[in-house]
């Protein structure tokens, strides 16, 4: 886990897995109901990229 960086959502198909998989609930659903993450919660624990069966989670340093 690196303390610098984000992850960014990049076409998604709004399976809902990253909000489900998010141990300190850092992803919520914005109005057309793709993930929004709050940078502040998140701890870049990558859970959330590992589980995305689209890959549409990236981590960007």
């Amino acid at each position: 886990m690196s303390s610098k960086g984000y992850i960014v959502v990049s076409g998604c198909k709004k399976c809902g897995r990253c909000r489900a998989i998010c141990p300190v609930f850092a992803l919520t659903r914005n109005s057309d109901d793709r993930p929004k993450i709050d940078h502040d919660l998140c701890n870049r624990c990558m859970l959330c990229v590992k589980c995305c069966p689209n890959k549409a989670l990236i981590y960007m340093e």
